[in-house]
């Protein structure tokens, strides 16, 4: 089981890190192209901050990175506890993975760039999610197939268990 949360970290990192290689390589840094009309775009940016760009224009520069560097570790971190000491049950080593190979793949990018690669625009028009990447999108998917391995396996089995 511990090799599905190995194989899908290692699997989100090269997706991750290469899907922003291409873009980095093929795109200037403002450069966006329709990719569906009115709904997905392909949008080169540098995010400075977490999430969404939360702290990306703090006054401070060596303070905003050493804070996301410490949130990135601490989410890892969390992660990993949870992997080593629950029971493993091939959708949980799933999550784990997709999760923490997510936050891998930005917590490099911040350590070798100072900033993260996004690119993927979604929205109707000119209403869009901010721009996010691959690493992104698995640890959203992650934390979903987390939050369905508690509620359909986790509690079912304390349930049984309790009786």
């Amino acid at each position: 089981m511990k090799k599905t949360f190995i194989l899908s970290l290692l699997t989100v990192f090269a997706i991750d890190q290469i899907s922003k290689y291409f873009i980095r390589t093929t795109m200037e840094v403002f450069d966006s192209f329709i990719v569906v009309k009115d709904f997905f775009r392909i949008t080169y940016i540098e995010n400075t901050g977490i999430s969404f760009g939360l702290f990306g224009g703090a006054e401070n520069p060596l303070k905003r990175w050493i804070l996301v560097i410490l949130v990135s570790i601490a989410a890892i971190s969390i992660i990993i506890y949870w992997f080593l000491n629950m029971k493993n049950s091939f959708l949980f080593n799933l999550s784990c993975g997709f999760i923490v190979g997510g936050a891998f793949g930005n917590l490099t990018d911040r350590i070798l760039k100072g900033s993260v690669t996004d690119f993927i625009e979604v929205g109707y028009k000119e209403l869009t999610w901010p721009v996010f990447n691959m690493a992104d999108t698995f640890v959203t998917i992650g934390v979903i197939l987390f939050i369905i391995h508690y509620f359909f396996y986790e509690r079912k089995e304390n349930a049984s268990g309790s009786i």
